[in-house]
């Protein structure tokens, strides 16, 4: 008798989770994707492919301002939300950073989704906000929350308004404040 190796059963899931990421069901009774989620917690009524989505755009946030990749930390704010956004100040504070040779880490933790539905959502992001500096020194700068109102657009999410609410001090020069 043959065995069905490891790949197989992966394949075979994968398939199944695919074809079943555009509806959901709720005890029993399929519901439409992108059903307007209560709100409450608990609630399994939402797009778990969108959620998994926002929480990408959070987490590529975080990486892409840590590494100073500033094209691609500016291609997750919609069109709007980047005519608002100085680039060239934006480049002057990752710059500071690194000629100062501090090394920005933001370790995204609790995900807090207060309103989602197909198309929109609002969340408040725990994040943790630590530095390196020259390798050596490691150390904790605050803690954050953000608020963050994101939109889908053709498809993709993208962030159309945010507010970052720090729970102390941070150690650079008032004019290059994150």
């Amino acid at each position: 008798m043959k065995l069905i190796s490891p790949q197989f059963i992966v394949a075979v899931l994968a398939v199944f989770m695919l074809n079943n990421s555009n509806s959901q069901t709720s005890r029993g009774a399929k519901i439409e994707t992108g059903k307007t989620w209560s709100g409450i917690a608990g609630d399994p009524d939402f797009s778990l492919s969108d959620r998994l989505a926002i929480k990408d755009v959070m987490n590529a946030y975080a990486f892409y301002w840590d590494s100073g990749d500033l094209e691609n930390f500016l291609g997750l704010f919609t069109k709007e939300r980047l005519k608002t956004i100085n680039k060239e100040k934006v480049q002057k504070k990752l710059d500071y950073f690194k000629s100062n040779k501090l090394q920005r880490r933001h370790l995204m933790a609790n995900t807090h989704f207060l309103e989602q539905n197909s198309n929109t959502a609002y969340i408040k992001q725990y994040a943790l906000l630590a530095s390196t500096i020259n390798k050596k020194e490691f150390s904790p700068v605050t803690t954050v929350v953000y608020d963050v109102w994101l939109v889908k657009l053709d498809g993709i999410w993208k962030i159309s308004k945010y507010n970052i609410n720090l729970d102390g001090e941070i150690d650079i020069k008032p004019n290059a404040k994150e």
